[in-house]
């Protein structure tokens, strides 16, 4: 999925993709390490962040922990000195780094990552000749990274994000798998059932509602 997130001018490229693992992780820092190292050359305004896709409460709590990390960068109040970083913090819902590998870092046992990238204009100069359907300098730069991540030692699949439901494994059933995930969620944030009731959220997922406020109360 391509995303173009703008805010007061300030205009980030972002491309969520998830990587289906062929073994497990002896070094799931080794494995990261590997995925940013191919990125374009030269590219350095890429902002690369891989977690454990099981460890996401849907596509509402990532879009607005993204949301979240994007304008803290641009009002220079985020939770950590990059951005890559700040967004693992919203998305466990911690200050501390530790726990935030911890509860939704890569493990050894991970079977889904989930990659996100952001190219953002305030970095690479503006192109006055992208195409009208998202052909674009930036998009094209993040297909490229795309393209290598196939490359990687332990890159089983890469999927689309909406291929895979958020949580899923390749071969699960969509409503159990969710509906495991979610309760596990629940009890990994300590997000209680009376909470979860208590949340008024029309048609839309309380859960992510929930950890979206909790992350946005972080830098208070």
């Amino acid at each position: 999925m391509m995303l173009r997130l703008s805010n007061d001018g300030h205009v980030y490229h972002v491309m969520l993709t998830y990587i289906a693992l062929d073994l497990s992780l002896d070094e799931p820092e080794e494995f990261i390490e590997k995925i940013k190292a191919v990125a374009p050359d030269g590219e350095k305004g890429i902002v690369v962040q891989v977690v454990d896709a099981n460890c996401i409460a849907g596509r509402e709590h990532l879009l607005e922990v993204l949301t979240q990390s994007l304008e803290a960068e641009r009002r220079s109040c985020m939770l950590a000195r990059k951005v890559e970083v700040d967004i693992m913090l919203r998305l466990a819902c911690t200050r501390q780094i530790s726990d935030a590998i911890e509860r939704v870092g890569l493990k050894k046992e991970s079977r889904m990552a989930l990659l996100i990238a952001i190219a953002s204009e305030g970095v690479h100069h503006r192109r006055e000749d992208e195409g009208e359907k998202g052909r674009s300098y930036y998009h094209n730069l993040l297909m490229a990274f795309k393209d290598r991540l196939k490359e990687v030692d332990g890159v089983k699949r890469v999927y689309d994000y909406d291929e895979v439901g958020v949580g899923r494994g390749e071969e699960e059933e969509e409503s159990s798998s969710s509906i495991h995930v979610y309760e596990h969620l629940a009890s990994v944030y300590g997000v209680s059932e009376q909470e979860l009731a208590s949340c008024i959220v029309p048609d839309g997922n309380r859960l992510a509602s929930i950890l979206a406020e909790r992350a946005n109360l972080l830098h208070r």
